[in-house]
């Protein structure tokens, strides 16, 4: 379905039906693809949703309008389209932070949050510059160093190529914009305040960021509760080369959480 959020059309889908629901956030430039493989093995028992965020897939919002609080309006617009009372929210990559800056805006809307090889911080570095104008200037050398960093796992050819297909739909202009949206977000001092069941899912081949594993054990310290789970054999996107895997941590995830916000 499509909704309109000011002068933006949002492109989101549901399937499945269940006690429970869960809304994913794709990560950076990709489209609500990304969680297909996942939602398909979630949706026999719940509720998934899934969307195109600003600039991405089918909500082809203009550069000069893409933002991260763009990001967050959007996410809590596509819970008021789709008719989601309450949810839990997961948040991939660099929009691990639109989930929990969501989270943070309106508790009252979660029950849990996941976050998926993700981070809240760090986005304004030299070589993250470097790459967004890569993007601009070399667009298609850069998706391929890109999806080659995503997935070290062997045997990904096929999902490096998946991955391109999504991220070339973006267009060089709005995935480097993507990027730069998240310049001087760090959500370090509020995350203390997050009174929400956590999971937190990360690859530990990741190398997506060169302090990925520090960081991603820090964010789990400042969170409080929250549960951190390593996949050994795993890179960035998990979500697409181990969704069993993810799909499986996050049905047990649900079950509990959704126990837990109803009895």
């Amino acid at each position: 379905m499509f909704h309109e959020v000011g002068d933006q059309r949002v492109h989101s889908l549901s399937f499945g039906t269940g006690p429970g629901t869960l809304v994913g956030v794709a990560g950076a430039f990709a489209s609500w693809e990304i969680w297909a493989p996942v939602f398909e093995l979630l949706s026999p028992r719940w509720r998934v949703v899934g969307f195109d965020h600003d600039g991405v897939g089918q909500s082809k919002a203009p550069v000069e309008r893409i933002s991260h609080e763009r990001h967050v309006e959007t996410l809590l617009s596509v819970l008021d389209a789709q008719g989601v009372g309450r949810c839990v929210v997961a948040g991939d990559s660099a929009n691990a932070a639109v989930a929990v800056a969501a989270v943070l805006r309106e508790p009252q809307r979660f029950d849990g949050l996941v976050i998926v090889n993700g981070h809240v911080w760090g986005f304004d570095r030299p070589d993250v510059r470097r790459f967004a104008e890569s993007l601009r200037t070399a667009f298609e050398p850069t998706l391929e160093f890109f999806a080659d960093l995503v997935f070290p796992e062997p045997e990904s050819d096929h999902l490096k190529q998946w991955l391109r297909d999504i991220i070339w739909r973006t267009g060089p202009d709005r995935a480097a914009r993507i990027i730069e949206a998240n310049f001087g977000i760090d959500l370090r001092p509020q995350l203390g305040g997050l009174d929400i069941p956590t999971l937190i899912i990360h690859g530990a081949l990741d190398a997506v960021s060169p302090s990925a594993l520090e960081d991603v054990h820090e964010l789990a310290s400042l969170i409080p509760g929250a549960e951190l789970r390593l996949l050994e054999d795993a890179g960035h996107l998990p979500l697409l080369s181990r969704p069993e895997v993810v799909a499986e941590l996050l049905d047990d995830f649900l079950g509990t959480t959704i126990k837990q916000a109803t009895g």
